[in-house]
């Protein structure tokens, strides 16, 4: 109502109410402006078809270089000692079986039988070791090429993964190259995939979980696009008396004063039940987002995180970063399309469904990775609920085996935590994204004459320490992604620094644990991104005069979403029809300036590859003069 001179002032609480409202107008203004300009960006962007088979060659050569006498050494290297000897025993007995003395040796000569009847205490879930013991299986456990065939494979396989994952973030095919190559001549990605470690198996899950949340984003995004599409159309085409008050949080009535200063109401329309429904069905919507239905790369997501810490523990970190990940994607994805109340939307609309996809598959999938302890009777703890009274006596016989593993699960953590035990190699993590300490997986001196050593000394070494080029980078990558994140609001530099949190960050909680650098190996796809993203600021754009697509309204604007690098024969197809000179750009002329900038990314890839090549023989423990590997050592502390 309209206050005269002498009418009462409000109360406070109309007031707060009459503010409140006028918060809540404000806020439905700006989200129906956000619907207007909302659209699928850069998802909506398809591959070009040259890519597909780049980066299987950038693949193949991946895997030729890994497969080059990968059954050097033939002995058991590093912790080899430990995935190689319990992979044999998962595969072939079903769980961990211990192993005598001097074991190595008789390993080492291709006969496993000196293995032992009873079971062998262990501390890392068996999935990984199941995977190193097909490999043994395929080629004998007398063949070095067998122990590491699988990591191999996988190790290669991620190359192509990270390409792919390269191209939905950047929308570039040349840089889901460049992505793919770097990690294809990263030195510690290399060395472990020429190593049975278990480490870079977690990584291939958990590399391989990020791109399944990709995907759905990908798909969340059409389907939001869509949804603002139909809501439009709707706008469009709705009754007279509904487009008085578009806002469907502000009031049912307007109000007027007649000549006296009093309030007149203006007429109301008259609403039937189904308009009523309708009307708050809308509201609903529009104040919440759409239901997103069947969302089936979170379930995926969910097994590959279930697998990755059914290698090591280690996973579970990455589910919950990605869980997170999950949920402020969602939020963002809801304020971008025009939901008034972004957070209560992905509350009430995603976050329990969310959950149920990820979470829970990501515990089924943990614990069927036991299947062979489970079914066995003789596994180490798996006869603890049997040999121990208590509360889990009242379970059914079919479960007898869930305290037990639990039990198992209790010791593990106890011995994981306070592992603290001094090691030549331990490092912290402050330094792993310089490499400050990388580990030694092999190393022999021999003397003249000596497996073909023709100077006084010799060296044979196979140490784990990433490519310098990239890694002399990292620090600076990372940083720059945290600043354009800020400054700029790109989802994806936060996408890569949610990935590095996952896999770095925790590890700081244990400073005073026995930890090493080649944890890193689960960080390098992200480290990789997050060099690659900073190549694509560098690489520039051809300027194109004010490009612009025309929107489902009708009205020209700019594409602000398209990645800055992208050259106008990558765009939509919407872009690329529109009239003008900038439908051809391949072979535009550019500036000194861009000129320069290419040429600078250009001679850091040249760099990496030279690097890399330099680097080889501490990657493959070729036998060089001890001088030569001395001069590789850059760093005291890589020694």
């Amino acid at each position: 109502m309209t206050h005269t001179a002498d009418s009462p002032a409000p109360t406070r609480r109309i007031a707060r109410e009459r503010l409140a409202r006028k918060r809540e107008k404000v806020r439905a203004g700006a989200a129906a402006m956000r619907r207007e300009t909302f659209h699928a960006g850069m998802w909506a962007t398809r591959a070009p078809l040259w890519m597909w088979p780049a980066l299987l060659v950038i693949t193949g050569i991946g895997a030729a270089l890994r497969l080059f006498r990968l059954d050097f050494p033939h002995r058991l290297i590093f912790d080899e000692t430990y995935y190689v000897k319990d992979g044999y025993s998962v595969f072939n007995f079903g769980y961990e079986r211990s192993w005598p003395e001097n074991a190595d040796d008789s390993f080492n000569a291709g006969d496993p039988s000196v293995i032992e009847p009873t079971p062998e205490y262990v501390v890392h879930p068996p999935l990984g070791k199941w995977l190193i013991g097909w490999g043994i299986d395929l080629f004998g456990a007398d063949d070095s090429f067998g122990w590491r065939f699988t990591v191999a494979i996988i190790g290669t396989l991620t190359i192509f993964l990270l390409g792919v994952i390269a191209w939905k973030l950047f929308r570039s095919a040349f840089f889901a190259c460049v992505a793919a190559g770097l990690l294809a001549i990263d030195g510690e990605h290399f060395v472990h995939s020429r190593t049975s470690l278990l480490d870079i198996v977690l990584m291939a899950f958990v590399l391989l979980a990020f791109f399944f949340i990709l995907l759905d984003r990908e798909q969340v995004t059409k389907r939001l696009a869509a949804w603002t599409q139909r809501t439009a159309e709707i706008d469009s085409f709705a009754p007279s008396h509904t487009q008085k008050n578009p806002d469907p949080l502000a009031e049912a009535a307007t109000t007027s004063t007649d000549s006296t200063g009093s309030a007149a109401a203006a007429p109301v329309p008259i609403l039937t039940d189904k308009e009523r429904r309708q009307r708050r069905k809308r509201r609903d919507a529009l104040n919440f987002g759409p239901r997103l239905g069947a969302r089936p790369w979170i379930f995926a997501a969910g097994i590959s995180l279930g697998l990755a810490t059914g290698v090591k523990w280690s996973g579970l970190y990455a589910l919950a970063a990605f869980g997170i990940l999950l949920v402020l994607w969602d939020v963002h994805s809801r304020y971008r399309a025009g939901v008034v109340h972004p957070w209560l939307g992905m509350l009430i609309r995603d976050s329990i469904p969310s959950f149920f996809k990820l979470v829970p598959i990501a515990l089924v999938t943990y614990v069927a990775c036991w299947t062979g302890w489970i079914r066995s009777d003789d596994a180490w703890d798996r006869q603890w609920a049997a040999e121990n009274f208590g509360w889990w006596r009242a379970l059914p016989e079919w479960l007898d085996w869930l305290p037990s593993l639990a039990h198992y699960h209790y010791t593990a953590y106890s011995f994981h935590v306070g592992l603290d035990s001094e090691h030549p190699y331990m490092s912290n993590p402050w330094g792993w994204i310089v490499q400050w300490r990388p580990t030694s997986f092999y190393y022999e001196s021999y003397d003249r004459g000596d497996m073909g050593c023709t100077v006084a000394k010799c060296s044979s070494a196979i140490t784990s320490v990433g490519n310098p080029v990239i890694w002399g980078l990292a620090a600076l990558a990372v940083l720059v992604c945290l600043i354009v994140w800020i400054i700029r609001r790109d989802v994806r530099p936060a996408v890569i620094l949610a990935g590095l949190a996952a896999t770095w960050l925790p590890w700081f909680a244990y400073q005073e644990r026995t930890i090493f650098t080649f944890y890193t190996i689960v960080m390098v796809p992200f480290v990789v991104l997050a060099v690659t993203y900073c190549l694509t600021l560098v690489w520039g754009r051809v300027p194109v005069g004010g490009r612009s697509v025309v929107g489902r309204t009708g009205a020209a604007k700019h594409r602000v979403d398209q990645p800055a690098y992208e050259c106008a024969t990558s765009a939509p197809a919407a872009d690329r029809a529109s009239p003008g000179p900038t439908t051809k750009q391949r072979f535009a002329r550019i500036s000194a300036a861009l000129f320069a900038r290419r040429l600078s990314v250009g001679l850091i890839l040249v760099a990496a590859i030279l690097a890399f090549a330099y680097f080889w023989p501490v990657y493959t423990g070729e036998v060089i003069p001890f001088s030569a590997w001395n001069n590789r050592m850059w760093n005291i502390t890589w020694r």
